[in-house]
């Protein structure tokens, strides 16, 4: 009878370092995703404050209307299409 209740006590110590390491490796992940997300928004602002004479001039609400009235226009929205990259592919 002990060797059975051995044998799940050992099986249940097992389950929890696997559970535990699982939780680890999807904080890995996590934070390897959040990095390159951050790095993605550091070279985007990069690209866009080299384009703007005298970026700090404006807010970010200027910013923002910038973009978005540039992203409407028939020319932008043609060159998203063009440039688009098929589903899945980064």
């Amino acid at each position: 009878m002990g060797n059975i209740s051995e044998q799940i006590a050992k099986a249940e110590e097992e389950i929890r370092q696997l559970q535990n390491k699982k939780k680890k490796l999807l904080n890995q992940k996590k934070n390897e995703e959040r990095k390159i997300r951050t790095h993605r928004l550091v070279e985007r602002g990069a690209i866009l404050e080299s384009l703007l004479e005298q970026p700090e001039q404006y807010t970010n609400e200027q910013i923002k209307g910038l973009l978005e009235t540039a992203l409407r226009t028939a020319q932008a929205q043609e060159f998203l299409r063009r440039t688009e990259k098929p589903k899945g592919e980064n």
